[in-house]
């Protein structure tokens, strides 16, 4: 005999299952997404210079995202209490990264350089040890890290390979990408810390983060470009869809929405996937060649992704 609020195992199997699905599907769809930029970089840097691409990706990204939360009257005048924390959050996840990634991918192969940001978990996991305790790294996790960062080790073809396909300055672009991957790495716990507490939704948080960076870049990004843009338009629309649209614009949207999912160290495996994606992207359309060493690191840092959000506590 069953009382009538009772539910079948099955039906709570479902219900848990379908969070945890778009949780995984959103991870997928942001790393893919990240993994593409470095190509759009590469290609932009090839007609505006480097501060200049890092604030028109974010002009691109944050007017849609500003004018779709205009439209649903997200935005309020009580919002600007928190604007220290929009501050901070624009300076990490979006000044930072951005000018330290595009620096790095002008001196790398786009993708070397996207290999290069698979250091973004390891940096967070040790961040978020100290300053998150309650997502302390268990073993499993440890494990999955560890499987991830040996995988990125063999797809990176650093040393003789990098420098013979680089700019002038391989380790000026090698220093660039790590600082960058710190950069994003100290964005994640802030906001996991910080931005999620405030309630403010996905796009709220997202919107205020790039309208300042937009302010914030505005005096370094030196614009003056745009008859080069309007006769290269792949480049622009690289600029527009890619970069600013895709990969600034939406995927800060879907990167609150994981930080709120998933925890901050979870959320920090989505950093996994652009290694992967810009060395495919960067063979299939830049030229740049995938070895045998470098698909068996692609399969280990899958494997990573998989472990390091397991939530074992053996």
């Amino acid at each position: 005999m069953s009382s009538s609020g009772s539910t079948c195992p099955g039906q709570n199997d479902n219900v848990s299952a379908k969070p945890w699905l778009a949780s995984w599907c959103l991870l997928g769809l942001l790393g893919v997404i990240w993994g593409t930029n470095f190509l759009f970089m590469k290609m932009a840097l090839a007609v505006v210079p480097p501060l200049e691409v890092a604030w028109l990706r974010t002009i691109f990204g944050a007017l849609p995202i500003a004018a779709f939360a205009l439209v649903r009257g997200s935005l309020a005048m009580t919002d600007w209490r928190f604007g220290h924390h929009f501050v901070a959050m624009a300076l990490l996840a979006n000044v930072g990264p951005y000018v330290f990634f595009v620096v790095g991918t002008a001196h790398l192969p786009s993708g070397v350089a996207g290999v290069i940001s698979g250091a973004i978990p390891f940096v967070t996991a040790a961040i978020v040890a100290i300053a998150l305790p309650a997502e302390r790294l268990t073993r499993i996790r440890a494990f999955g890290l560890g499987i991830g960062f040996a995988g990125v080790l063999l797809v990176a073809p650093l040393g003789h390979g990098a420098a013979s396909a680089s700019g002038d300055s391989p380790l000026i672009g090698v220093a660039a990408m790590l600082a960058g991957s710190v950069s994003y790495a100290l964005a994640l716990v802030y906001a996991r810390r910080f931005m999620v507490s405030l309630g403010l939704g996905p796009v709220k948080l997202a919107t205020y983060q790039m309208l300042f960076a937009v302010i914030l870049l505005a005096p370094f990004a030196a614009p003056g470009h745009w008859n080069e843009l309007a006769i290269h338009s792949d480049v622009l629309l690289a600029l527009i869809f890619g970069l600013g649209l895709a990969g600034t614009g939406i995927a800060f949207v879907i990167y609150y929405k994981l930080i709120q999912n998933l925890g901050a160290l979870k959320a920090a495996s989505v950093y996994y996937i652009p290694p992967v994606v810009a060395l495919v992207v960067g063979g299939a359309f830049a030229g740049e060649t995938i070895t045998l060493v470098q698909a068996t690191g692609a399969t280990l840092v899958v494997a990573g992704i998989f472990c390091a959000n397991q939530d074992g506590r053996r």
